[in-house]
């Protein structure tokens, strides 16, 4: 794992920019003469771009373990909520958009029944995903549970215990398929801490964020990104003092002596042992939170990782090949808007890769990689 730098920031905006602007020529002018050469130009520039975001990535800092810290006694009264990842809402979104454009494109091509239908029901497709992805990662960064924990704290009190930041742990569980004859994997992944006054590790899961989906994935990625960035460290794991009003899973807020604020749950049977006493249930490990105190969000990371987008690069340039003999107006007609039609189909299958595969590959580096078997199918 890698850190954002300037660079990266400028070549990542400028792709996202320049395919914004092809995309949104082809929507609005859809309907003008070929060839395109203002969509084919800002397509070459979104190329140019994109590779030296790709380098800029892959020469970017490592992701290091922070030095050592004095402890700190006090716990911050206001938890610092995790940051708006605006380049990831702006690729998904335009992963959505890209393919309308296409069919639009392909539809002026060839007015048909066939190809109208083909853009209406895109279009809606792509309206329900884009208030989806909105929702998703443009709306609340914390759950209903999460700011639960962020009221009690700033409230001035909350259930804290120190722990030691450990790995993060990425756990594949093999099972019997639904299908006769098959193994379906189910992948854990989550960050170790242990408590300072000794006991069990604690796993420390990810949080499952406001709109679900593809939040998860990111939250997941800051498990990951805590375990390199403060694996040693010592930090305050906070839960709040509602937590017999909160359902399921209960919030935590990993708080670091270096002020860095890590997100995620643990399972109530892992919590209660130090939300309560066992004889008789009264409160314990209850701290006060100060304001003197600030807190930090976890630094941006550089996202160009090549098991996952070396597939999605594939994909787009395939796309690109598929739409540039209707854009130069080579091909015309019903021929033309099924080129465009495989272009929709390309742009969103590189998509669906990369959020299918996220899921499933640990990434090169960073994670402790467990497997597991169910003893029935050994």
């Amino acid at each position: 794992m890698r850190r954002t730098t300037v660079l990266t920031r400028l070549c990542g905006g400028a792709a996202i920019v320049a395919v914004a602007a092809a995309v949104g020529l082809a929507l609005v002018r859809h309907d003008a003469p070929t060839p395109r050469w203002d969509v084919i130009e800002l397509l070459g520039v979104a190329a140019l771009a994109a590779g030296g975001w790709i380098l800029a990535c892959r020469a970017a800092p490592t992701v290091r373990v922070e030095s050592p810290v004095p402890a700190r006694t006090s716990i911050p009264r206001s938890l610092r909520q995790p940051p708006h990842d605006w380049g990831l809402a702006a690729g998904v979104a335009l992963t959505i958009v890209t393919p309308l454009a296409a069919l639009w494109f392909g539809f002026t091509l060839y007015e048909g029944a066939l190809t109208g239908f083909a853009a209406v029901l895109g279009t809606g497709l792509g309206f329900w995903l884009l208030v989806y992805v909105a929702t998703d990662l443009l709306g609340r960064r914390l759950g209903a549970r999460q700011r639960v924990l962020c009221a009690d704290a700033a409230a001035g009190q909350v259930h804290a215990v120190r722990v030691r930041i450990g790995a993060p742990v990425w756990k594949r569980y093999e099972t019997r398929g639904d299908k006769p004859g098959t193994i379906k994997a189910e992948h854990t992944h989550w960050l170790e801490a242990s408590p300072v006054g000794g006991g069990v590790p604690l796993q420390v899961y990810p949080m499952y964020p406001a709109g679900g989906g593809t939040g998860l994935t990111r939250t997941t990625t800051d498990l990951l990104q805590a375990g390199l960035q403060l694996g040693g460290h010592q930090a305050w794991l906070c839960l709040p003092t509602r937590w017999k009003l909160i359902d399921k899973g209960l919030p935590v807020a990993l708080v670091a002596d270096t002020g860095h604020v890590v997100w995620g749950e643990l399972t109530r049977d892992a919590a209660h042992r130090y939300l309560a006493d066992p004889v008789n249930g009264a409160p314990i490990n209850l701290h006060p939170t100060s304001s003197d105190r600030p807190s930090l969000a976890l630094a941006g990371r550089a996202k160009f990782r090549r098991d996952l987008h070396g597939r999605q690069l594939v994909w787009l340039l395939a796309a690109f090949a598929l739409a540039a003999p209707a854009l130069l107006g080579a091909v015309t007609g019903f021929p033309g808007s099924l080129l465009c039609l495989g272009t929709a189909v390309a742009v969103a299958a590189s998509g669906l890769g990369v959020t299918r595969r996220a899921g499933e590959l640990p990434g090169v580096i960073g994670w402790t990689v467990r497997e597991g078997r169910d003893p029935a199918i050994r």
